[in-house]
């Protein structure tokens, strides 16, 4: 029988989805400005569905122009 882990997520990290609503575009649009490097911030792949660093994402809002060292 394969080992199965239980992913527990924290509030430092949120689904694509979540950042393109609070950015008002469509998720493609922030997977593609990711890569690019113009929203700098660190993600993890789970299951096809990319989480974004929320620390290192306020901080890129707040004008922080590369990655939040704190995260």
């Amino acid at each position: 029988m394969p080992y199965k882990t239980n992913l527990v997520f924290t509030p430092d990290w949120m689904k694509i989805s979540e950042l393109a609503g609070r950015l008002g575009c469509h998720p493609k649009t922030v997977r593609n400005q990711i890569r690019r490097g113009v929203i700098p911030v660190r993600w993890i792949m789970i299951n096809g569905i990319i989480h974004v660093n929320r620390a290192q994402y306020l901080a890129w809002l707040e004008g922080e122009d590369t990655k939040a060292k704190a995260a």
